[in-house]
């Protein structure tokens, strides 16, 4: 997270920037910024910089290779890998290998999800080839030698289900227990008349949960919301706003709403808000980093239309996590290449017309090197069977939720209907490989292109990277593990997965430290609310 003082004629106005790009005139200039940089899992560091003009550049790559892994459940998963990418000027950039990880059209259900009969069929038909697969594979390998791998244990189902209500009863109670306070849990980045930036710290709610236990939101009320003489003002102007309605056509109410409608956009509403309507984004109770709170009708209005449009770029987040285990990029460029060269059927070599296969115009730190990253585009879902959590949709999951919702429809539940799969993108950076407590983990820094809910867990669970201490899609956790994918496919998908050996020390040591998840939210870019500077 980055702040700039912009001078003006007598005051002095912040402007939230997110990388190095000309958002202004100013900025144009060589002028000295100040710059708050926050480091995940650290403390603050001031600095002095001068700001630069946009330095964003496309890095393409002119070759790439495609292998098409076949999962247990006939699915088709493509990971497409790139190198030697170039950029504009020909030079050649740091993150200089990229992977793509997406399932094959034909498997994406945000594209066949309208058509149930044919999903059904599918799955039909899969379960039937799976089942023969099986039976002869057991058959023509019963002396074969067992790999390595294949030696991994399964985390028996009793033990699964007690560790996962353990957790639960874990989270209730450090929720409640903790005993928030102002002077030692709100971490004000930066506030103005309109605005609050906070740093949250790890393992305080966003806002109240069902216990109502005190959260970042009350802090903020606290401290800079509106005063009970105000709070009387605002309700008694909704009350008279309700009684102006009495005796009203339905002809005239829509007349005079409209009437305020329009005086409203002419005229910014900044009237103060109720402790409720300051939230406008929100973080997971273990996840730490920036949030922001809107100090009036007008700032909530604005911040609330540019959170919504997820896949518009009005705004942009920079998350660093650790995720358990070495990712590494050559590895899987190395499997798709040999994949891709063995044979045809199954991978697909590209060639020069590849161009934009790498397309990534994220920036991150100059001062930092990566060793590679990527792009994972898999759909997400809401899990029928581990709700209210989330999971990678997969034909095979989709057509067991549309089955699960019609039983439940023919129970009674008439009102319960499935929600249809959403398109999700989040591309990352590795950082660098590091040991944490005598174990490999790797810092990434994580770019959510779309904002679905736990999507940045699910998707580096769906890695084989699940993020260090994470309660749900960790090791243990409540929700489906590898992000709905099974032990065989998530092996048969990844190349450098976190063996469950590695998954189960780290999860020891986390018990041992009381570490919290590792992912932290250090930079969000938008424009002002009220001075729309980006």
């Amino acid at each position: 997270f980055i702040c700039t003082m912009k001078p003006a004629a007598s005051l002095a106005v912040l402007t939230l920037i997110g990388r190095r790009r000309t958002a202004s005139s100013f900025l144009q200039g060589n002028h000295n910024t100040r710059c708050i940089k926050f480091r995940p899992f650290q403390t603050a560091q001031l600095y002095y910089s001068s700001h630069q003009p946009n330095t964003s550049k496309n890095i393409t790559s002119h070759q790439s290779e495609r292998s098409t892994i076949i999962m247990e459940d006939n699915t088709r998963y493509c990971i497409t890998t790139s190198q030697n990418c170039r950029d504009d000027d020909g030079q050649q950039s740091k993150g200089n290998k990229w992977i793509q990880i997406a399932f094959d059209s034909q498997h994406d259900t945000t594209i066949t999800h309208y058509n149930h009969a044919l999903s059904n069929e599918r799955v039909a038909k899969q379960s039937a080839a799976i089942t023969s697969t099986k039976e002869e594979s057991n058959n023509n390998n019963n002396n074969a030698p067992i790999e390595e791998h294949e030696e991994e244990k399964e985390i028996p189902a009793s033990v699964l289900q007690y560790q996962r209500q353990k957790r639960k009863m874990q989270a209730a109670n450090r929720a409640s227990k903790t005993h928030v306070t102002i002077s030692q849990h709100l971490q004000t980045i930066y506030t103005d008349e309109h605005i609050v930036v906070t740093n949250k710290p790890s393992g305080i709610l966003c806002v109240p949960g069902v216990n109502s236990n005190k959260s970042l939101l009350d802090l903020v009320f606290e401290m800079y919301g509106a005063s009970e003489e105000e709070l009387e003002a605002l309700a008694a102007a909704a009350a008279e706003e309700a009684n102006k309605g009495q005796g009203e056509t339905k002809a005239q109410k829509r007349r005079r709403k409209n009437n305020e409608r329009n005086s409203q956009t002419s005229t910014p509403d900044f009237s103060v808000v109720t402790r409720d309507n300051m939230i406008v984004h929100r973080l997971d109770m273990d996840t730490s980093g920036i949030v922001m709170f809107a100090r009036n009708r007008h700032a909530m209005s604005k911040l609330h239309e540019a959170f919504r449009q997820k896949d518009t770029g009005s705004t942009r987040k920079v998350y660093e996590a650790l995720l358990v285990g070495w990712l590494d990029v050559d590895c899987w460029m190395d499997v798709a290449a040999s994949s891709s060269s063995s044979s045809s059927s199954v991978g697909e070599k590209g060639g020069d017309d590849d161009d934009n296969i790498a397309n990534n115009n994220q920036e991150g730190d100059n001062n930092t090197d990566y060793i590679g990253g990527g792009e994972i585009n898999l759909p997400l879902q809401r899990d029928h069977k581990h709700p209210p959590f989330m999971r990678v949709s997969t034909p095979h999951s989709e057509a067991e939720a549309h089955q699960a919702v019609a039983d439940l429809n023919h129970a009674g539940y008439k009102k319960l209907i499935a929600k249809r799969p959403k398109a999700s993108v989040t591309q990352f950076r590795v950082v660098k490989h590091e040991l944490w407590m005598g174990h490999k983990v790797t810092r990434v820094e994580l770019y959510p292109v779309t904002g679905r809910t736990h999507q940045l867990r699910v998707h580096c669970a769906a890695l084989g990277h699940p993020i260090l201490g994470d309660p749900a899609y960790g090791y243990y956790g409540e929700a489906n593990p590898n992000g709905g994918f099974s032990n065989t496919m998530i092996r048969s998908i990844s190349p450098t997965y976190a063996t469950m050996e590695l998954r189960d020390n780290v999860e020891k040591s986390v018990k041992e430290s009381g570490r919290t998840m590792c992912l932290h939210a250090k930079e969000l870019s938008l424009n002002h609310p009220v001075t729309g500077e980006w």
